[in-house]
C-alpha cells in the first residue's frame, strides 16, 4: 500500500484502521501479564500500526493540498467531521501503544494529537452552540469519536508528565459522552435504525465506558463504584451488540467494517485491566475471551483489506 494507490479523496474514516491496529497492540500489551503472550507481539503490532498511519497520513495530506474542497466539505459536514477526529485520535492511540517502550515517540504523537483533536471537538460543539440546524438522520455513533480522543489522553499523558492536561481531556470526553448518549438513543428510537452500511458504527458505543473506566482508575487511583458502573455498562452494551451480530454484518465488506476493530480492542484492554486490578478468576477468563475475540476480529479485517487491495489496487 502506498500513498500513490490511495484515492485523492481518501476519507478520514480510513484512520479507523490505525485505531484498530494500535488498539490491538495495546490489548496485547495489557494482557501480557495474564496470558504470558510475548511482549514482541504488542511491539510488532504497534510498529505496523505506525507504518499504516504514515501511509494514510501521507495520502490525507495529499488530499488537503490537492483536493482541498473535498477536505473542507468533510470538515464542515455534521457527521464526517467526527471522522476527521480519527486522524489525531490515531496519534493518541499510537502514543499509548508506545508510551512504555518509546516515550519520546509517544510524547511527540501526543503533543501533536491533543491540540488537533481539541480543534475538531471544539468545532463540533461550536456548531451546536450557535444553533446550526442538523438533520436528525445525521446523528450517528461516530459523534462519539472525538469524545474517545479525550478519554484516551490519560492512558499516556500521566506517564509523560501531563497530569493536569489528562484530567482536562478526561473530563471533557466523559461529560460530552454523557451529553450525547441520550441524543443518540432518541435518534434511534424516534427516527429509526441506521442504514445497513452504517450499522457497524454502533460498536462505537463501547469505547467511552471501556476506556473511561481505565482512564478514571488510572487518574483517581481507585476502583470505586463509578469505575465499576462504567465497566458494567460496557459489558451490557457488548452483550446487546453480540446479539445484533447478524444485522451489523448485513452489508458487504467495506472499510466501514473497521468500526468493529477499535471498540473490540478497547473492550479487551478494559477486561484485562479489570482482571489485573481485581485478580478475580472470572475477570481473568473474561479478559482472555475478549482478547481472543479482539484478535480474531482485527486480524480478519486486516486480511480482508489486504485481499481487497490486491484485487482492486486502484479502488
Amino acid at each position: 500500500m502506498t500513498s500513490l494507490s490511495l484515492p485523492l479523496n481518501m476519507p478520514a474514516a480510513w484512520f479507523a484502521m490505525v485505531m484498530g491496529l494500535g488498539g490491538l497492540s495495546i490489548a496485547w500489551q495489557r494482557a501480557q501479564a495474564l496470558t504470558g503472550l510475548s511482549e514482541y507481539a504488542g511491539y510488532a503490532a504497534a510498529w505496523f500500526a505506525l507504518a499504516v498511519f504514515v501511509v494514510l497520513l501521507t495520502g490525507y495530506l495529499r488530499k488537503i493540498l490537492f483536493n482541498r474542497e473535498h477536505f473542507i466539505a468533510e470538515f464542515q459536514h455534521p457527521t464526517q467531521i467526527a471522522f476527521v477526529g480519527a486522524v489525531p485520535i490515531s496519534m493518541e492511540v499510537l502514543a499509548v501503544a508506545f508510551v512504555n517502550h518509546h516515550p519520546s515517540l509517544a510524547e511527540v504523537l501526543l503533543l501533536i494529537g491533543m491540540p488537533l483533536q481539541l480543534l475538531v471537538l471544539a468545532s463540533m460543539v461550536r456548531r451546536w452552540l450557535v444553533g446550526e440546524k442538523i438533520a436528525p438522520e445525521s446523528i450517528t455513533p461516530v459523534w462519539f469519536i472525538p469524545c474517545v480522543g479525550g478519554i484516551l489522553v490519560p492512558l499516556s499523558g500521566p506517564q509523560l508528565g501531563y497530569h493536569a492536561v489528562a484530567w482536562f481531556f478526561l473530563c471533557i470526553g466523559l461529560l460530552l459522552w454523557f451529553f450525547l448518549m441520550p441524543i443518540l438513543l432518541a435518534r434511534l428510537i424516534f427516527v429509526g435504525p441506521l442504514p445497513p452500511p452504517a450499522q457497524p458504527s454502533l460498536l462505537i458505543l463501547l469505547p467511552p465506558p471501556a476506556l473511561g473506566m481505565v482512564s478514571y482508575v488510572t487518574m483517581s487511583g481507585q476502583l470505586d463504584v463509578f469505575a465499576i458502573s462504567l465497566f458494567t455498562l460496557m459489558l451490557f452494551i457488548a452483550i446487546i451488540l453480540l446479539s445484533l451480530t447478524r444485522s451489523l454484518t448485513r452489508s458487504s465488506f467495506n472499510m466501514s467494517w473497521w468500526a468493529f476493530s477499535f471498540p473490540t480492542a478497547a473492550c479487551s484492554g478494559s477486561c484485562s485491566f479489570m482482571a489485573l486490578q481485581t485478580g478475580a478468576p472470572a475477570a481473568q477468563g473474561l479478559a482472555i475471551a475478549a482478547l481472543l475475540i479482539c484478535s480474531v476480529v482485527i486480524l480478519s479485517l486486516l486480511i480482508r483489506t489486504i485481499v481487497g487491495i490486491i484485487r482492486y489496487p486502484q479502488v
